[in-house]
């Protein structure tokens, strides 16, 4: 699939179903072997890696304070003496995090433990390849759908395609995702998130959830540097996960209602743009910006020369709610852009018996255990598939069999491994 070759996007939308072309149990014969091509090099790649973990750098994603002057957040002691002695810093509105903040109101027990620990005995300080992929998986109904990703935003060119996974991967290691998503709201900045920078609300004419970037709220001499980066990362890991009961789709719409000069935040921008291109390709149904000013056209002239090309096909500008109209419905649009969907933003505090799965030590075993047997019934099923000479014939039954199991064994886990977030504490 070329750039050429995508549909256009608002005949996609009239025709009130999402495009199947290419993913799990919708490929062509070509299109099978290219996954087959892909499954080969990864797990080669799980072999040449198995003695070269990936080092935790945090080069892009960085620690919150707390994590970063070396205090375990399961040592109330060690806790409550670094706040004592760091008033100042854990009330500065530009690093605040949500757990400053909790801790600073007297609700520190809400915050979810700190005791973290990878997967699969992974270290602290490092993370395999393949743990880190299969972790990855997790957010699809099928692994394969993770590698049909990649393959269709390369236009089905196998080399490529792995070189953007394998990237992805380390990427996804070397800034402790698993740990940022283990933390929660706790370590995002305050201001962004109570705010509602990015909101979740209504759904497109397709079925798919809506993520809403508020472009006004976004405010660079608010915060930090590298606020923006660690921000973008978790939301789009959220949306990753709201999208995988939704065909694992979503669509994307930047509101520059009421958009100032002061909101010319060309760095979140940017990194949002590079992550999702990078690690989330073929996430979004479809990107709108609404928008209708002078000054967003200029703007627009800036980071429209960063979109990746099949990413520029589905990325729309509707300039009023009529324009709007041809992939959402008017219920189904906030108030605040000519719908009629009354969504007041509140932000909502963790508690800790959203996430008491996260103290149970015991029952997190044997989901670990659960899904790495899982994994490895998926990985012998695709060796044998990969094996076998003719490509027709995707619906293998036992490898179908073990992919619905793996994703069983992934939903089973994961309230052990992450807190949960705003989306899953409230009604959108």
């Amino acid at each position: 699939m070329t750039v050429t070759d995508i549909p256009n996007i608002i005949d996609v939308y009239k025709s009130g179903s999402n495009t199947d072309a290419g993913t799990v149990g919708h490929l062509t014969d070509a299109q099978q072997q290219c996954l087959k091509e892909m499954w080969v090099k990864i797990l080669a790649h799980f072999e040449a890696t198995a003695s070269k973990p990936i080092k935790v750098t945090h080069s892009q994603i960085q620690p919150d304070s707390l994590e970063s002057a070396g205090v375990a957040i399961d040592d109330a002691d060690a806790v409550d003496q670094w706040y004592n002695a760091n008033l100042e810093q854990a009330g500065d509105i530009k690093t605040q995090t949500v757990r400053d903040k909790m801790h600073l109101n007297g609700v520190r027990e809400a915050v979810v433990p700190g005791a973290f620990k990878p997967l699969f005995s992974d270290e602290q300080a490092t993370r395999t390849f393949a743990n880190t992929f299969w972790q990855t998986c997790m957010l699809y109904s099928n692994p394969d759908s993770y590698l049909l990703m990649f393959l269709r935003a390369t236009s089905w060119k196998v080399d490529v395609a792995f070189e953007r996974l394998v990237k992805s991967i380390e990427w996804r290691a070397s800034q402790a995702i698993d740990k940022l998503m283990w933390d929660g709201d706790g370590s995002i900045h305050h201001k962004m998130i109570d705010d509602g920078l990015i909101v979740r609300a209504g759904k497109d004419k397709l079925g798919n959830p809506v993520v809403i970037v508020r472009v006004k709220l976004s405010i660079p001499r608010e915060r930090a540097g590298g606020i923006a980066e660690k921000f973008a990362a978790y939301s789009l890991e959220q949306t990753a996960m709201i999208a995988r009961s939704y065909s694992e789709r979503a669509t994307l719409v930047y509101d520059f209602t009421g958009f100032k000069r002061e909101n010319m935040d060309l760095t979140f921008i940017k990194t949002l743009l590079n992550m999702i291109s990078e690690s989330y390709p073929q996430m979004l149904s479809v990107t709108i910006l609404h928008a209708n000013s002078w000054l967003f056209s200029g703007f627009w002239r800036i980071i429209s020369s960063w979109l990746d090309p099949l990413v520029a096909k589905r990325t729309v500008i509707a300039k009023d709610i009529n324009e709007l109209q041809a992939f959402m419905d008017k219920p189904e649009i906030l108030t605040d852009m000519g719908g009629t969907l009354e969504h007041e933003y509140k932000y909502v505090y963790p508690t800790k018996e959203e996430n008491t799965k996260m103290f149970d030590i015991d029952e997190r075993l044997r989901a670990e255990i659960e899904l790495k047997t899982a994994a490895d019934a998926f990985f012998e099923t695709t060796k044998e598939w990969i094996a076998k000479p003719k490509v027709g014939g995707y619906a293998d039954q036992a490898r179908l069999q073990a992919a619905a199991a793996f994703h069983a064994a992934a939903l089973r886990l994961d309230p052990f491994i992450r807190a949960r977030f705003l989306a899953e504490r409230t009604v959108c």
